[in-house]
């Protein structure tokens, strides 16, 4: 874009170059493009046919950096097709007027390898702002182009020069380019004697873009300023700055840093209306207007140039046609020129298309093109990086809530198993609570045989109704399965509960990711349902009650308990008596004189004696405790069973609530992915674009 500081010269008269000139330096219409192996041209001196065009000035630097700035123009598109959302215009509208112009030739380029070389000048704004007059204006031919209050130009007119002479109504060509919508492009060859401002240069006339076709008017006008090196942008001192065109010059002209002169047509109109002053303080007031939103839009204050095509169109008809330029005014009464400003417009056209200008913006413009689909694509990957942070700490607090279940269900189990403890417990409690109800004396009599019916009340207080005297249905064996089922259920309800939380707070983020509303358009593969734990449910309560039946269907039974116990006490009685009397007779006849007795000899009968009375109790412990350590034991087994069951089941369920949200955990591991690989080629893009920048400003 050029800058404010740009000077206008209205009395420096332009130098176009003559017809001989031009007609030295001509060969053929396929002069305005080059290919792949003219880039690379070793020689700078040697101009072969296919260094026709801008591109025979080129040297071999600038030629190099030409196909550099075109490669990095290739990879943004390639860029911003990964990337998505990122609007990319094809240039192949000068590519395909160049196939066009080979139909015959015996050695035909490929599409690939043609590198268009014409300096391309698009007049784009509204139908009716006067863009074919003022095109008509500049080339000095009134019936060159069609003009008329309607929209006249419902089609894309290409402007180039011929090689022979011959009129172009005679070599007028018609292709049909593909931009969005069936759009006709007209080819106009006009000879470069009669046109001499077509001198490496093609002039693009385009249809108004709030037409009554507005839609193929405007897309076809956007699929053409891409191609553009110099966008000459006409609004109409009536209607200036209409809304259309600050959408066209925003979205559509800002984003890929055209060079772009804003032309203001129709100044004669605020002559009419102003009468004796010819609208002088208007016309400042209008040119300050445009430039004040224009700079808002482009974000640079841009050259903006009041004119009158009409008159300045009158004139040549009149007196000179052609281009002519601010100094040639007339010398007559009617300064019609002069008030058509027309000759600022062509002295800024002379300035500024010289060979070294146009060359530079010819390098420039592929390099502005890339740069402005890398900055887009800066900005969508940039976009879907802080959607992505939101995934990311979407499954971040994901993974947090699933190991807070995880204990919390753990301590669930903790407290089932505690329970199944409990009652192993107060099995292996039952033999201190019958010892506890018998007295040493209770005791003494089941040695001699005489307590049974006392021990029978004792077992039958100690409420011992964990033991059944049937194996197949022990109430201490459906007591435990009750509590593993109440813990299976207490499970499986909360993993059901979590994969509904999860899901719930997933919901939002997948839907906007499975309509294909995200970046890139981007799409879960797979669908996110909550899981379902019916089949996981069944099975955990079918093998809950093997694992507990396993180890207590060899328990014994109540009957067989109370009899190992009365036996072991018995025996601990019997023993115990023993003893007792041992020592006690002993002592007694010692002490009666009926036995003679050493001192040694009675302290051994004292110590029957207490060995006696000391053996019961500690007998019933030992008893207590190795009937409790046997009861324990088999407890033990039925814990670990529990245990092991309980653990394969959280393991089954933690691997179906992965499962469920796998789609999205691979989308947000995919998108990751993609982005670093995205955002690494973009900043090698930049880098590129920057590097590039300084040596094309260096070589030209």
């Amino acid at each position: 874009m050029l800058s404010r500081s740009a000077v206008i010269s209205s009395r420096r008269r332009p130098r176009w170059p003559s017809s001989s000139e031009i007609s030295s330096q001509c060969c053929s219409c396929s002069r305005y493009f080059s290919d792949k192996d003219s880039i690379t041209s070793s020689s700078s001196d040697y101009v072969s046919p296919k260094q026709q065009g801008l591109s025979r000035l080129f040297t071999d630097e600038q030629r190099e950096l030409l196909k550099q700035a075109h490669q990095l123009s290739s990879m943004s598109r390639s860029l911003a097709k990964q990337v998505g959302n990122v609007k990319i215009r094809e240039e192949s509208l000068l590519v395909d007027i160049a196939k066009c112009l080979q139909e015959g030739r015996e050695q035909k380029l490929e599409a690939s390898d043609v590198i268009p070389s014409l300096f391309t000048v698009v007049f784009a704004g509204e139908f009716n702002s006067g863009k074919s007059t003022l095109i008509n204006a500049l080339c000095g031919n009134k019936e060159l182009l069609e003009s008329g209050v309607l929209p006249t130009t419902d089609k894309i007119t290409v402007l180039m020069a011929s090689d022979d002479g011959i009129d172009s109504k005679n070599e007028t060509k018609t292709i049909q380019v593909n931009t969005g919508v069936v759009a006709q492009t007209e080819l106009r060859l006009l000879p470069t004697s009669n046109y001499p401002i077509l001198k490496d240069l093609c002039i693009i006339d385009t249809p108004g873009t709030n037409a009554i076709l507005s839609l193929q008017h405007t897309s076809s006008t956007l699929r053409l300023l891409h191609d553009a090196d110099l966008i000459i942008f006409v609004t109409s001192a009536d209607r200036p700055f209409s809304e259309s065109e600050r959408q066209l010059l925003q979205t559509s002209i800002k984003p890929y840093r055209k060079r772009v002169v804003l032309v203001i047509n129709k100044m004669d109109i605020l002559e009419r209306r102003q009468g004796d002053d010819h609208g002088q303080e208007t016309k400042q007031k209008m040119v300050d207007y445009v430039q004040e939103h224009a700079s808002e839009l482009l974000g640079a204050s841009p050259i903006v140039i009041p004119v009158s095509g009409r008159d300045a169109l009158s004139w040549k008809q009149l007196h000179k046609p052609g281009f002519v330029g601010s100094e040639d005014e007339p010398n007559n009464s009617s300064n019609l020129w002069t008030r058509s400003n027309f000759g600022r417009l062509e002295t800024f056209l002379s300035e500024n298309l010289s060979a070294s200008s146009k060359i530079k913006t010819k390098l420039s413009n592929p390099l502005g093109v890339a740069e402005g689909i890398l900055l887009d694509c800066k900005r969508e990957i940039e976009r879907r990086q802080e959607e992505l942070d939101v995934d990311v700490a979407t499954l971040k607090l994901l993974r947090s809530d699933s190991d807070a279940w995880e204990k919390d269900m753990k301590s669930a189990l903790q407290r089932h198993r505690l329970k199944i403890n409990e009652e192993w417990t107060t099995g292996a409690q039952v033999v201190h609570r019958v010892l506890d109800e018998l007295t040493i004396v209770d005791q003494l009599r089941i040695g001699v045989g005489m307590g049974r019916d006392t021990f029978d009340r004792a077992w039958e207080n100690a409420n011992v109704t964990l033991l059944s005297a049937d194996k197949e249905s022990s109430s201490f064996t459906k007591k435990l399965i009750s509590i593993a089922s109440e813990c299976s259920e207490t499970l499986i309800s909360g993993a059901k509960k979590q994969g509904d939380d999860q899901i719930q707070y997933l919901g939002k983020r997948v839907s906007v990711i499975s309509t294909g509303l995200k970046g890139n358009n981007s799409k879960i593969i797979g669908r996110i349902d909550t899981p379902k734990f019916r089949r996981l449910e069944d099975e955990l309560q079918a093998s809950i009650i093997p694992v507990v039946e396993k180890t207590t269907k060899y328990l014994p039974t109540d009957l067989k308990c109370a009899e190992n116990v009365y036996t072991s006490i018995c025996r601990a009685s019997m023993l115990s008596s023993l003893l007792m009397s041992s020592g006690v007779c002993s002592t007694a006849l010692a002490l009666g004189g009926f036995l003679e007795m050493s001192h040694a000899l009675l302290l051994y009968s004292g110590t029957l004696t207490v060995a006696g009375a000391t053996s019961l109790p500690l007998g019933s412990r030992y008893i207590a405790r190795s009937f409790e350590k046997e009861w324990m034991s088999n407890a033990s087994k039925v814990e670990s069973g529990l245990e092991a069951l309980f653990n394969d089941a959280m393991e089954t369920i933690n691997g179906q609530l992965s499962d469920a949200i796998a789609p999205y955990t691979r989308y947000v591991k995919a998108e990751e992915s993609s982005l670093i690989s995205l955002h690494n080629k973009m900043e090698i893009g930049i880098a590129d674009a920057t590097r590039l920048r300084g040596q094309i400003n260096k070589a030209c």
